[in-house]
């Protein structure tokens, strides 16, 4: 559920999966007279018999019925005292002031929370219009079952009838009874409320059952000590809890419970449901939660009895009926900070919900330069920050852990919240953190982010910051559907000193002509045949500058054809398969600097096409990109047999491979700004080795939402200080402007 108050600066929670957003009340199936809506898939669970049908009262103590005029609200609180029946709140409004009057707020416009709304009823409310109820908008409601251990609402069993044939989930409350001139125990109220309809069934359709605990009629808090009170909830709840199989709920105010309980502030793994009147938001909770399941929020309005709010969507309303906790530990992972020579540090804090005054502990998986390890610490340290936020919780909750140092490189950190033994709701991750250093800098390289609205947008945001000056020598322009024509065409334009732009087959798109319009380049290479750029696309580029097509038969013509025209002088090539555009891309910048083609080929096999080019060429150094299952070892032993040299650079996966390449290109401390692109998605990378080769920089490959160590090494070996991130948040997320190192 939701944190019901707000919290300040730095500690902005993160709560999780199962965190409803803010919002109205959301779309929920339409009414059905016979059919509840439907549920998702009922998770296993004990066989409990389903509440569907519940027990018929046996109580002889006889139900009273309102006046006609008050049909669908309460009678004075004199009159349920007389009766030895009481609703839920009906001691609240005499005790903390008068509840709303019917009508006073509109949940939807004026309630400042969000959720589903709903309602709770008892004997007094005898003839329920449910239809009228769920075309107001109600999709829950609890029923009064039982109050101490001498009364059975006979209504009961019919307001559990009529809510089921609406589709409301719809669940059982018990008023509880505590005075000790009784001798009614909370676990003999707990029995007698299981034995008069408060059970439950894992049906998505009945709530968990709820102690409804508030002001006694005569005595604030029943006569009962802080520490009694305390004990007597206690037995009821682990009673229910041992009787159904799950947490029962708990109904209470604020005022109420920290007066009467001494503010204890252990049971918050017990859903809470909590009444305030006259405002638009809960406020400050009881002492054992920092959230809130529902609220009762008015004792008058749009539905018969009280007017109640879910802290969540339809969905998890259900989620919450088939027994879902959403109490997971909350916390937060504040620093991760490295000095050279000195430990890696991370701090933060973390509490578990179900019980506040309990030290949870968190996990921590090391990433640094000496490997992955796990660390598990209790985090109990003073945080008196979280102790002002969090008062029930207090400041003893917060963790700073060191791993040693172990040179240059990415220090990373991944937390999470353990939950205490006993929550289901599991555990909490804090997230991930990483520090970088090298010996050229103690922090991440300074990010500049190149990305447009599509791919097309994005090579002219790469054009342009690479390209700032107009008068460039060539526009190497490829097709942004298909990767294996610019590929070989991206070393050729960093060699000469152009950018690669993309465009469409049939037309060139209005940016990237205006672009190249910009560029005022001498002449145009377009590339590829008719069937990737149209003749129509290679008119409008002819208004611009001269236009030249190169485009072979194929893919691999096609590259020899750049090859020749390019680098008619080159004695070396790279050799790339042409279906593995990764080891092309960050090949692509390495030859350009070397002034050398890179030649597509089909890995398992030497072509004759390609043998006569290397032949003609008088081609005698080859540098095989990629290992022997994506370029063959054909490749290394006839050419070698023929007098050339092969090389190969090839690592464990395409991220090897691209540190690799950028260590065989450029010396150690050579290099204080990279290009970071997919290794995923080739149109962004593509664009990129083109603009790096012009630059001399090397194009290194990145995952969509981590740094790979290897890459993280060649920025310590390369001095890096800055990097251009080529491509949005959707394919590299804004974890890569920090170097967040892979797992």
């Amino acid at each position: 559920m939701r944190i019901g108050y707000l919290t300040a600066g730095a500690l902005v929670l993160s709560l999780l999966q199962a965190t409803p957003a803010q919002g109205a009340t959301p779309s929920v199936p339409a009414p059905s007279a016979t059919t509840a809506p439907a549920a998702a898939a009922t998770p296993q669970a004990s066989p409990t018999p389903s509440p569907s049908a519940p027990p018929a009262s046996s109580s002889s103590t006889p139900t009273p019925s309102p006046s006609p005029s008050t049909a669908d609200a309460d009678p004075s609180l004199a009159q349920m005292n007389a009766a030895g029946d009481h609703a839920m709140g009906s001691t609240v409004a005499a005790a903390e002031g008068p509840a709303v009057s019917p009508y006073a707020l509109s949940p939807e416009a004026a309630l400042g929370v969000g959720g589903t709304l709903g309602m709770d009823v008892s004997g007094w409310q005898p003839t329920v219009d449910w239809n009228a109820m769920w075309s107001n908008g109600a999709r829950f409601v609890y029923i009064k079952s039982t109050e101490g251990t001498d009364y059975v609402s006979s209504h009961f069993p019919s307001q559990w009838t009529g809510a089921t044939s609406v589709g409301m989930i719809r669940g059982a409350y018990h008023f509880a009874d505590p005075s000790t001139d009784l001798g009614q125990d909370g676990a003999s109220q707990a029995r007698y409320f299981y034995a008069h309809g408060g059970n439950w069934a894992p049906d998505g359709r009945t709530l968990p059952p709820l102690l409804d605990i508030e002001y006694g009629p005569s005595s604030t808090c029943w006569g009962m000590s802080t520490a009694a009170m305390s004990a007597w909830i206690a037995d009821f709840v682990h009673t229910m809890k041992a009787l159904t199989g799950i947490p029962p709920a708990i109904y209470s105010t604020t005022n109420w419970w920290n007066q009467c309980t001494g503010s204890d502030n252990t049971f918050g793994a017990y859903p809470l449901f909590v009444a305030r009147y006259g405002t638009t938001t809960p406020g400050a909770l009881p002492a054992s939660w920092l959230n809130w399941t529902m609220w009762q929020y008015a004792d008058a309005g749009v539905f018969a009895g009280d007017q109640d709010i879910f802290n969540g969507t339809w969905a998890q309303l259900q989620a919450f009926a088939y027994g879902a906790q959403s109490h997971p530990p909350i916390g937060s992972y504040d620093t991760a900070t490295v000095t050279s020579g000195a430990p890696f540090t991370v701090t933060g804090w973390a509490i578990d919900l179900t019980n506040l005054a309990a030290s949870s502990q968190v996990q921590i998986t090391w990433n640094t330069p000496a490997g992955i390890t796990t660390t598990t610490v209790t985090a109990n340290a003073s945080r008196p920050d979280v102790g002002n936020v969090y008062p029930s919780a207090g400041a003893a909750h917060g963790f700073a852990v060191q791993a040693p140092w172990s040179g240059y490189g990415q220090y990373g950190a991944c937390i999470t919240a353990l939950a205490l033994p006993g929550d289901s709701a599991g555990n909490a991750s804090l997230g991930c953190k990483t520090a970088f250093i090298s010996a050229a800098i103690a922090t991440a390289p300074a990010a500049t982010r190149l990305a447009g609205s599509d791919r097309f947008a994005t090579s002219v945001q790469v054009s342009q910051q690479a390209f700032p000056t107009p008068g460039v020598p060539v526009v190497y322009v490829a097709s942004g559907l298909d990767f294996p024509d610019a590929l070989s065409a991206a070393p050729a334009a960093g060699a000469q000193h152009g950018p690669v732009l993309l465009t469409m087959p049939g037309t060139v798109p209005p940016n990237v002509l205006a672009e190249i319009q910009r560029l005022k380049p001498a002449k145009i290479i377009v590339v590829g045949g008719t069937s990737a750029i149209t003749d129509d696309a290679l008119t409008q580029l002819q208004a611009v500058a001269p236009v030249t097509r190169i485009g072979g038969v194929d893919r691999y013509d096609t590259s020899r054809q750049i090859a020749a025209y390019a680098f008619p002088n080159a004695t070396a090539a790279f050799i790339a398969a042409a279906n593995s555009f990764a080891d092309a891309l960050s090949a692509a910048p390495v030859a350009a600097k070397k002034n050398s083609p890179l030649l597509l080929v089909n890995g398992a096999t030497i072509d004759p096409a390609t043998q006569a080019y290397l032949t003609g060429k008088s081609v005698h150094s080859l540098t095989l990109i990629g290992g022997s299952d994506v370029v063959g070892d054909v490749w290394s032993v006839q050419p070698q047999s023929q007098g050339s040299t092969v090389t190969r650079i090839g690592g464990s996966d395409r991220f090897a491979t691209s540190a690799l390449l950028a260590a065989s290109g450029y010396p150690a401390n050579g290099a204080g700004t990279v290009y970071l692109a997919s290794g995923i998605t080739w149109q962004d990378a593509l664009v990129a080795s083109a603009a790096a080769g012009s630059a001399s920089r090397p194009l290194l490959l990145v995952r969509a939402g981590c740094v790979p160590r290897v890459i993280g090494d060649q920025m310590v070996r390369l001095a890096t200080t800055a990097t251009n991130i080529t491509g949005g948040t959707d394919v590299l997320s804004s974890d890569i402007e920090g170097l967040q190192v892979c797992y």
